[in-house]
């Protein structure tokens, strides 16, 4: 009885240890998903920055789209809580600031994302409507997350960035 007992055990640790190994996606086709949602005054989109990418060469274009921009909001705590939106006086110098965010391809991301990656998340609205929301830290796509790199952060952007809240 005891035999059957340890080979029983034996067999439910080893479905355990299985159902805990790591999936992979073995098609190379599949793209990120877009989510969009419609509201009745404007559309809201948090996207990953789609692009073709091939398997060689990882992509070098910028990580925000910065045109035709109607505001911009900062939010601590991941992208949730109460935003601060970026002074008049300031739009320009962090336009600029986040026109130079780029996909970082000199270094490789983990498969576990460490703890406080994109703990500030940037809202960007257009003069259209569209609002798209992303962390600063790093951006999926095809896929595969990056790290994303930047020019020195502005000295404005601290004191936005403090009047953000979890309320």
């Amino acid at each position: 009885m005891k035999n059957v007992i340890a080979f029983y055990l034996c067999v439910i640790m080893l479905l355990s240890f299985a159902s805990c190994s790591e999936e992979t996606n073995t098609n190379p086709n599949t793209q990120p998903t877009e989510i969009t949602t419609q509201s009745e005054s404007k559309t809201k989109v948090d996207v990953t920055h789609n692009e073709s990418v091939s398997a060689t060469s990882p992509p070098k274009s910028a990580v925000f789209i910065t045109k035709n921009v109607k505001r911009i909001t900062f939010y601590a705590y991941y992208g949730g809580g109460k935003g601060s939106d970026v002074p008049a006086k300031h739009l320009d110098e962090i336009i600029n600031w986040l026109d130079s965010f780029v996909i970082d391809t000199d270094r490789d991301f983990p498969d576990l994302v460490p703890p406080g990656t994109n703990t500030i998340y940037v809202e960007i609205e257009c003069l259209d409507g569209t609002i798209v929301k992303k962390g600063l830290d790093a951006t999926t796509v095809d896929g595969i997350t990056y790290y994303i790199k930047h020019n020195t952060t502005p000295d404005c952007y601290y004191d936005i960035i403090s009047k953000t809240s979890l309320n």
